[in-house]
């Protein structure tokens, strides 16, 4: 669990230092305006008319001066959400992981929505055009490739962790996160995913833990540092023991604990729309949410739709602004089952969910930073040219992929994960080729891949997660130009755009740790890139 002395209590009330000086202004408005009346008495009025120059002078910049401090102070306080950070630090702050998504997913996404549905990308007409862009490296402490555990912590802890570890530094430290000292800050906290909760990227930003795998020890932190909102997928790990379906090796019922706490447990869309205020948990899904190909849009929220509610309930009654950390970590599910179709359908609903964030900057430009970036590359993706078979090296026998292909993505209904679940550890050879003309026209299963499926055997030693899906991604690849290299994480860097309040510091070509270390000064308000040593300490053993 995390280290003591971590969680900070809630926003606290206004300063007594805006009520006096309210009262001060106040009373020398009054003040004023006294004197102002009182030189208008009647009687005496040779006297006063010789001394009116004078008089009037000094009870006008009395009264002047009461007006200046009671608008000063009225256009600070505002509607109760417009209070400055300190030092310039940004107070509204929105970071969004595309948790596997290199470059290339990113520009796949782009040609489809582009091409298939007409439409712009807010990351790169918006974030990226009016603000700033990096390149960030993502390797391990002890791996020139990462896993998200190690990834996250360097991003949220700005030092370099070995694979698995999250949230203690490779040289066995811990260092406070963006977001813990966030809440130090007073600032309210949002965790969103359409993962488990507990899944390594949101957790980096909280917890301290050894094994990424200690979910039980992930969720008490969560329970212990409060954040306001916590939305996504797992309820199995907040289940007791003794209850069906519950994956926890303990008997504490974890709802009821947030809901002693205040909080208001969701399981449903509509629940999510309809609350209005107050901490919130929600838990749309035994495990992971669903692919956007599979989900069903009555009950089940999206990225789009989470990112909306937390918005609307971070930002209601929040005078000390507010960190939200928003992740679809679908994109990388998806590159580990090599499942080009649902890459696209998830990247558009995670761009549009930065869309929101956008409008929110557009109102409080001078206060709001979003970031945008990955936490690694999954799957070595590209679109490449090909032979169409292996009888000629020569340029008639190649191919490229068009426009034409991406259409091919739009007859795929289902995800790669629904598919292989639907096929089973042990189809018949009547079974795949009814499901592949019910879920694939158009397609059609090279015997290689034809006997991946029928006898569980691995792609290739570098796809090899799930011998259904990766051999249904490879068939996809091979019909449309898009190849994997592997089904797994790759040492690509990935893209940072940042937008707003210290986005130029997002600048360059960096490690995620000098990431992490940036965006906590950021959120200290300092003009230290590395603040780490300040932040610093060993967990009591």
């Amino acid at each position: 669990m995390g280290a003591p002395g971590l969680v900070c209590n809630l926003p606290p009330p206004r300063p007594a230092g805006a009520i006096i000086v309210c009262v001060v202004a106040l009373s020398g408005l009054l003040y004023g305006a006294i004197a102002v009346a009182s030189d208008t008495k009647p009687g005496n009025s040779a006297a006063r008319l010789k001394q009116m120059p004078r008089s009037w002078s000094l009870h006008a910049l009395r009264f002047l001066l009461g007006m200046s401090l009671v608008l000063a102070f009225f256009a600070n306080i505002g509607d109760g959400n417009s209070q400055s950070a300190p030092n310039g630090a940004p107070k509204y702050v929105f970071l969004f992981l595309a948790d596997g998504g290199g470059m290339a997913h990113l520009e796949i996404a782009r040609h489809y929505r582009k091409h298939i549905h007409n439409e712009g990308m807010v990351i790169v007409d918006k974030i990226l055009k009016e603000g700033s862009l990096g390149i960030m490296t993502t390797h391990a402490a002890n791996s020139l490739s990462t896993d998200s555990a190690a990834a996250a912590t360097a991003m949220a802890g700005g030092c370099k962790a070995n694979i698995g570890a999250l949230g203690v530094c490779a040289d066995g430290t811990v260092a406070v996160s963006a977001m813990e000292m966030a809440r130090r800050r007073g600032m309210k906290l949002a965790l969103v995913t359409n993962s488990v909760v507990y899944d390594a990227s949101p957790a980096a930003f909280v917890c301290h833990v050894a094994n990424r795998r200690d979910y039980n020890a992930i969720v008490n932190r969560y329970l212990e540092m409060g954040p306001d909102i916590l939305l996504g997928g797992g309820r199995e790990q907040f289940l007791p023991k003794s209850q069906p379906g519950s994956r926890r090796s303990d008997d504490i019922d974890m709802i009821a604990a947030f809901e002693s706490k205040g909080y208001r447990q969701l399981a449903t869309k509509e629940q999510l729309a309809r609350v209005a205020r107050g901490k919130v948990l929600g838990l749309f899904s035994e495990r992971d949410m669903s692919f956007e190909l599979d989900r069903d849009k009555q009950s089940e929220p999206s990225v789009y739709d989470m990112t909306a509610a937390t918005i609307r309930l971070l930002h209601e009654q929040n005078s000390r602004g507010f960190f939200a950390f928003i992740e679809s970590e679908s994109i990388d599910s998806a590159g580990h089952l090599t499942d080009i179709a649902s890459v696209v359908h998830e990247y558009r609903e995670f761009d549009r969910a930065v869309g929101l964030a956008y409008e929110f900057y557009r109102r409080y430009p001078r206060e709001t930073l979003i970031v945008v970036t990955s936490d690694h590359e999954t799957g070595g993706l590209g679109f490449t040219e090909a032979l169409k078979d292996f009888s000629s090296y020569a340029n008639t026998n190649k191919t490229a992929g068009t426009v034409a292909d991406l259409r091919k993505l739009q007859t795929i209904g289902i995800s790669l994960r629904k598919a292989s679940q639907m096929l089973g550890r042990s189809p018949t050879a009547e079974n795949l080729d009814k499901f592949m003309h019910d879920y694939f026209p158009g397609f059609s299963l090279a015997p290689e891949y034809r006997e991946s499926i029928l006898k569980r055997l691995p792609v290739s030693r570098t796809i090899s997660l799930d011998p259904t899906a990766n051999a249904l991604g490879m068939m996809i690849a091979n019909h449309t130009q898009i190849y994997w290299q592997t089904s797994t994480h790759t040492n690509q860097p990935v893209l940072v755009a940042a937008l707003g309040v210290g986005a130029e510091r997002f600048k360059g070509y960096y490690d995620n740790a000098d990431f992490g270390a940036t965006l906590k000064a950021l959120i200290a308000g300092s003009s230290r890139a590395d603040n780490r040593a300040q932040t610093v300490f060993t967990p009591k053993r």
